[in-house]
């Protein structure tokens, strides 16, 4: 059977599916399929290799694929289509108009592009409707080798527009009136429209992940959780006067769901007016529903209120045999997401009304020297057959072969050097190309300690906020050294800078401590606000009683606690220590600074301490399980003794405190 089936893949977003079929005398044959999740990953570009090369590798694994060949549907969020117009010119001209709308509407260099067009007739002005269709060669050339490395050669890549429209055409040609396809994915949504022989589709950049992200944003959850709460519980809400389900998490995405199918309505509506102005398209009499968001409950009952036509479900299998071995009730549960794959698998055995190659140039003459291989096998017998009998019977033709052979190794060392020369060169690019990986890595991570100052600012508020709430009194909370373990192991007193403590305790002061002899009034920021400056009440979030809001910089920390975090994090030293930031074994290690609550409850201090950490876990920027909370270390402490032992009876604080540390685990540690 291996021999004759062939497999078609669809490389969706958030889903890897595939399906082999068998050729019949009436059409095809579906034998067997599989179905494997992306997550998340599928649809980032950076991550999805890696996620599709590990769901390929299970993939065939688990469903035992024997075909040789393979056709591919490349994900719509990858693909550039576009109809354009080229006016009416001689025959000889129409290739080079195209190639020059190519040039002009494909994003990226077309050395650089996977590309191909179709011609979809003659419109009302005589122009002509070119469809083009665009994908990255390199993005092709790594699906491709994803694929080989099953064993299985790439005959081809199509659109998933395209293979929906060879789909449809296929399964229902005899339909009269106009007809839309609303093909729902993971990240994208294709809108396509069918009317006697003319067609139009158009795409839209909302899909089933915008419901999932935004009830993972809501909830604070993480995305693969969201994902699966939204398959078990997922709903469209009807609005107007229905109750709201019990279950949270169902109201929550009941409200969600509705929301984005209700943008998403909006875009539909749009395209439908673009096709009947601009296309000269008819009103659509009925709606198909295909892809993986179209079984959430309810979905079809919103569509057919707000667009007032038909409802019913894509049946992608309705012109093809199943085969006996085939799971039919498995089938079922995912067969409205198939019209890709049934698309691509009327490639194989008939004439398409869209027929598009984004092969890149370079595959396709591999693919082309695949198809020519047993001529070359049988020409190559020939002529060692011949060689050999000349042999045989001349010695002449011997002779003159040996002369040959030392002249080819005559020049083997001549073309070893270049050879040489060139692999240096090739390994000093790819070095090069590493650099400059790294380079863009850490411009990216530039924002890196903002976004933490931030998150932690925002917690120690949220903290002193709950806090004043349930015990009525004033709570303050502040930052009293930031990393100073750091800064102590890359020893900066010995590198002659003169900051001395400062770069782990904020220039001296940043712990909120007095220098010897001053009084709290004496002190930059105390009480005091600067001349000239209107005084700010105290006790405000993020500025504990009793102290001027000049103590506090946007981030929670005392005056010059910045400059002593950055060195403390970012300047010289040994990188071997700077290695990985914010990770379980060297996470960021904060000194805490709070009022004493012990007067008002017992417990008080221990619910501040915890209160502060579930903020933290909850920003999603800290791990949530590692990140704790904990007592001073013998070096913390013999600092804060140092420092107590400065301070006179008058300038001690007015108010009680307490000291804790924090160790804060960075969800994404950090390699520098």
């Amino acid at each position: 059977m291996s021999s004759k089936t062939f497999l078609a893949m669809d490389m969706g977003a958030g889903t890897l599916r595939a399906a082999e079929f068998e050729p019949t005398s009436s059409g095809v044959r579906l034998v067997r399929f599989g179905v494997k999740p992306l997550g998340l990953e599928g649809a980032s570009e950076r991550a999805r290799p890696k996620a599709l090369e590990k769901a390929i590798t299970e993939l065939f694994d688990e469903a035992g694929f024997q075909a040789k060949t393979a056709l591919l549907a490349a994900p719509g969020f990858q693909v550039l289509s576009k109809p354009v117009r080229i006016p009416k010119v001689d025959n000889t001209k129409v290739a080079q108009l195209i190639q020059f709308e190519a040039a002009q509407n494909i994003p990226f260099p077309l050395g650089e592009a996977a590309w191909d067009h179709y011609t979809m007739g003659i419109a009302k002005t005589g122009e002509i409707e070119v469809l083009i269709s665009a994908l990255k060669s390199e993005v092709a050339n790594g699906i491709i080798d994803l694929v080989k490395a099953r064993g299985v050669n790439v005959e081809l890549i199509d659109t998933a527009q395209a293979a929906l429209v060879n789909a449809f055409r296929y399964n229902y040609g005899e339909l009269e009136g106009c007809s839309v396809v609303l093909d729902i994915g993971a990240k994208t949504t294709h809108v396509l429209f069918f009317d006697g022989e003319k067609f139009f589709f158009r795409t839209i950049n909302i899909g089933a992940n915008s419901i999932t992200q935004e009830f993972a944003t809501e909830t604070k959850m993480r995305f693969s959780q969201a994902e699966e709460i939204k398959l078990q519980k997922g709903l469209v809400g009807l609005g107007g006067a229905y109750a709201e389900p019990d279950d949270p998490h169902e109201a929550a995405l009941s409200k969600i769901a509705r929301q984005v199918m209700t943008r998403m309505h909006v875009q539909v509506n749009q395209t439908i007016q673009f096709w009947q102005k601009q296309q000269g398209g008819s009103e659509p009499v009925r709606l198909f529903l295909h892809g993986g968001a179209t079984i959430m409950p309810y979905l079809p009952e919103f569509l057919a209120e707000k667009l007032q036509v038909p409802i019913e479900y894509f049946n992608v299998f309705q012109g093809m045999e199943i085969g006996e071995e085939v799971d039919v009730a498995a089938l079922e549960k995912v067969g409205h997401t198939f019209g890709q794959l049934a698309g691509l698998s009327v490639r194989e055995v008939a004439n398409c009304p869209l027929e598009m190659n984004l092969m890149p140039g370079s595959a396709r003459t591999q693919q082309e020297l695949h198809r020519k291989k047993p001529y070359f096998y049988a020409a190559a017998a020939c002529f060692v057959a011949a060689i050999w009998a000349g042999v045989y019977f001349n010695k002449t033709v011997l002779a003159a072969q040996e002369a040959e052979r030392q002249e080819l190794s005559d020049l083997s060392p001549q073309y070893n050097r270049p050879h040489s020369k060139l692999q240096n060169t090739l390994g000093e690019v790819e070095k090069s190309i590493k650099e400059a990986n790294q380079f863009n890595n850490w411009i990216e991570d530039r924002f890196l300690w903002a976004e933490v100052l931030t998150a932690i600012r925002k917690a120690m508020i949220q903290t002193e906020s709950s806090m004043r709430n349930q015990y009525g009194k004033q709570v303050g909370v502040w930052v009293a050294a930031f990393n100073k373990r750091d800064a102590d192991d890359m020893d900066f007193e010995d590198m002659g800078m003169g900051m001395g403590m400062g770069m782990g305790m904020g220039m001296g002061m940043g712990m909120g401590m007095m220098m010897p002899g001053m009084m709290p009034g004496m002190m930059p920021g105390y009480g005091m606000p600067p001349m000239g400056s209107a005084p700010v009440a105290a006790g405000e979030p993020g500025n504990p009683a009793g102290m001027s809001p000049g103590m506090m910089n946007p981030y929670g920390m005392m005056p010059g606690m910045m400059g002593g975090m950055m060195g403390g994090m970012m300047m010289g030293g040994d990188t071997n220590l700077l290695n990985v930031v914010g990770s379980v074994e060297k996470p960021l290690r904060v000194v805490c600074k709070a009022i004493d609550l012990r007067d008002v409850n017992p417990t008080a201090n221990i619910a501040l301490k915890k209160n502060l950490v579930d903020n933290l876990k909850n920003s999603n920027m800290f791990d949530y399980n590692e990140t704790k909370w904990g007592d001073l270390n013998e070096d913390e402490k013999q600092m804060i003794e140092e420092v107590q032992a400065d301070k006179t009876a008058e300038n001690k604080a007015r108010i009680k405190t307490l000291l804790f540390g924090l160790d804060l685990v960075l969800r994404e540690p950090i390699e520098l």
